[in-house]
């Protein structure tokens, strides 16, 4: 590698040139420290957004004591680049922080900085070794690569979020605030002196121990935790929250701290370790104590990491926690206790659940959230291990899976794999969030569905959690027996829905046989009646066919959208001039029942589209009817928009009302069969143009309107 100067750009300090993106990103490494002040100063010239400087505690002197570098950050300042600057401020550095606060935009304080680095939009410099003294290093990193200057970015923007502003960090020295430090204390006088100062100064206390923690509180710092306790009482402070693990021999003073008005909340598994906490300070030991003995060593610390850290393991213990008094109340009454365990890590989910799997001796019940974690599992290879169980250890396997398009599929690979095991579908709108495997009535687990999308079972899973309750384990098994019962149910009705649908088709096609001819011979005979009362007679038949006719064909169109039979006769048809016929049509009807009603056509004129014609014209009218129906006045909106979605052009009609909008009960279900608030019609039309729409390829949606009135649209495909 050269020494000298760094190669792949170039700069002048008389005529300065913008930093822009290169052909050829250079990485290098920079030495000697005219040359390193040189780059520096070239960074500051070519940037013209920003630049964000990270340093510690040694480098704001020469910041503001070398004249390059000192008229480099008032230069770029003078033509609008920001300049962010962190560091640690204190009591070595605090005059020359007050100089750097007038050159820079903002400067920032952050507790314990090790690293050195700046970084414009395009260009980042860091010294290979971080030198403690007010020293240049004498070998830099440069780089205008952008994924080390966008990591760089990531982590200056992380550093400055969990800064705090320079004005306050001053403040805190002047006012004489004490020093941030963490150290360990092990001399006994010290360890008293912070365990003092921490009761005396906490607005509220945060504390995690073991058992013998509490015995030693209780034997030699009493006095300081009931001041604590008074100040509660006079809403002077937060109190004392306690942490610990509660069994028959801690019940006796835990009791006690009880009475003295201590929350207390009973955690079965603790780290080794105990700690008090508050926002001014943490003292944290991992000593194991017996209540005779007195603390050895202690880590005190006032920093905010620190506090930040504990407060918020203590706040997640907190959640978990069972109050101390239903724990005392349990142990002294000999219950079972309800034990749960919190799985956080996917892979120790997924290997519990076989290693149940495999223990079984009797039964093994499985609910899956979706048909895609029963996917992801066979892919994993859960078929041989049931299979092992099924066949070698006897045991009976049941599984529930919620019904979808590849659900028969996997049933059938499931089943001719495992041929004893019972396999039940449920219902879609019964389908959960959660898997759930329950063994020999005795061991239960719980996974979560995060993202059903993924391809592995290690990502799809979330939390789990790990039972040997039997009252948790009762209260699944009775869960899963109701959803098994929910199955059987679910597929006795998918009979009775296919014998339904069976009648439905037989009886649409009966009915149009004898319908033909009772209006073909009505209107032979119309005119060789003379007599009116006759005629009006004769009209109602006609009628009332005619009625059963669109019925017909209604459920012969529910029928072919069904069995995915619905047959398109498509050409080439111009849409604009379609949708002006229709409204004409519309509007002349509207006139003749004087509706203060009026369609208009809007968009575009003129656009053609391959689609079949008579099928297109049904959706617009069905939306049309509804909308006509639920209008009084005012204006109906027939609108055409073409748009381009994932690279594929769609003509988009849109049927904008001012009616009454859509009925929140019926949104979801809007585009089911009998969805319908009206008294009126079938509640098949908009099933029907679903169907219709989508066996062009389209879709179709509606939604509210902001002001009043709800927009009805679907798309088309367009050949491009």
């Amino acid at each position: 590698m050269r020494k000298g100067k760094l190669m792949g750009y170039s700069h002048s300090s008389t005529s300065p040139k913008r930093w822009t993106q290169k052909l050829n990103p250079t990485t290098r490494v920079i030495f000697g420290k005219r040359n390193i002040i040189d780059t520096e100063i070239g960074i500051f010239n070519r940037a013209s957004k920003s630049i964000d400087t990270c340093m510690t505690y040694t480098r704001p002197s020469l910041a503001v004591s070398l004249r390059p570098i000192k008229d480099a950050f008032l230069a770029a300042k003078r033509k609008g680049v920001r300049l962010r600057y962190i560091t640690e401020i204190n009591h070595h550095n605090f005059e020359d922080c007050k100089v750097l606060q007038s050159i820079v935009h903002e400067l920032r304080h952050l507790d314990g900085v090790k690293t050195n680095f700046m970084i414009s939009e395009g260009e980042y410099l860091a010294p290979l070794v971080q030198d403690k003294s007010e020293a240049i290093a004498s070998e830099h990193f440069y780089s205008d690569m952008t994924q080390i200057v966008e990591h760089g970015r990531c982590i200056f923007d992380t550093l400055w979020s969990k800064s705090i502003p320079a004005e306050e960090r001053i403040k805190q020295i002047l006012d004489g605030v004490v020093p941030r430090e963490t150290k360990i204390v092990n001399n006994q006088d010290e360890i008293m002196k912070h365990i003092i100062h921490l009761s005396e100064v906490s607005t509220g206390l945060s504390v995690v121990s073991n058992n013998g923690q509490m015995k030693l509180t209780y034997n030699s710092f009493l006095e300081l935790f009931m001041k604590i306790l008074e100040k509660q009482k006079r809403t002077e402070t937060k109190g004392i929250r306690w942490i610990m693990r509660i069994e028959k021999d801690s019940v006796n003073v835990v009791k006690k701290f009880l009475r003295l008005g201590v929350d207390i909340r009973h955690v079965k598994n603790l780290a080794q370790i105990n700690f008090a906490v508050s926002k001014h300070g943490l003292l944290a030991t991992v000593e194991e104590m017996n209540g005779e003995g007195t603390v050895q060593n202690l880590l005190a610390s006032n920093e905010g990491s620190y506090i930040k850290h504990f407060s918020s393991m203590f706040e997640q213990l907190w959640k978990e926690g069972i109050d101390a008094r239903y724990r005392i109340k349990d142990i002294e009454e000999k219950v079972g206790i309800a034990e749960i365990e919190i799985i956080r890590n996917p892979v120790d989910s997924i290997a519990r659940g076989w290693e149940m799997v495999r223990s079984a001796r009797k039964e093994v019940n499985i609910m899956f959230s979706s048909t895609n974690a029963l996917k992801r599992q066979i892919e994993m290879g859960a078929l041989p291990l049931l299979k092992k169980a099924s066949e070698t250890q006897n045991v009976g396997i049941r599984m529930l899976l919620p019904s979808s398009d590849n659900s028969d599929q996997l049933i059938k690979q499931t089943r001719s794999n495992i041929p004893n095991i019972d396999i039940r579908t449920v219902s879609t709108g019964l389908e959960t969030k959660i898997t759930i495997i329950l063994v020999d009535s005795k061991k239960c687990l719980i996974l979560e569905l995060k993202d059903d999308r993924q391809n592995t079972s290690y990502d799809a899973v979330g939390l789990s959690t790990y039972s040997v309750s039997p009252t948790i384990i009762s209260s699944y098994l009775a869960v899963f027996e109701s959803f098994w019962r929910q199955a059987e149910l679910f597929e006795k009705m998918k009979e009775v829905e296919k014998l339904q649908k069976d009648f439905i088709n037989m009886a649409a096609h009966e009915l149009r046989n004898p319908i033909q001819p009772i209006i073909g011979f009505s209107e032979l005979l119309y005119p060789k009646i003379v007599n009116q009362d006759q005629r009006r007679l004769l009209d109602e038949v006609i009628l009332n066919a005619r009625r059963l006719e669109r019925l017909a064909i209604i459920m012969l169109d529910v029928t072919r959208i069904e069995n995915n039979s619905l047959v398109l006769s498509k050409e080439i048809v111009d849409i604009g001039k379609a949708v002006r016929d229709i409204v004409e049509s519309y509007n002349r009807k509207l006139e003749e029942n004087a509706k203060k009603l009026v369609v208009i056509h809007d968009g575009m004129k003129s656009i053609n589209a391959t689609i079949d014609k008579v099928r297109i014209t049904q959706v617009i009218c069905n939306i049309l009817d509804n909308a006509v129906s639920f209008s009084h006045e005012g204006k109906i909106h027939v609108i055409l928009k073409k748009e381009e979605q994932d690279g594929q052009n769609f003509l988009i009609i849109g049927v904008r009302d001012m009616g009454r909008g859509i009925d929140q009960e019926i949104s979801s279900k809007l585009f089911t069969k009998f969805a319908s608030k009206s008294d009126m019609g079938t509640g098949l039309g908009l099933f029907i143009s679903k169907g219709i729409v989508e066996a062009h390829g389209g879709k179709i949606w509606a939604e509210n309107n902001a002001d009043r009135g709800a927009t009805f649209s679907f798309s088309l495909p367009l050949k491009t």
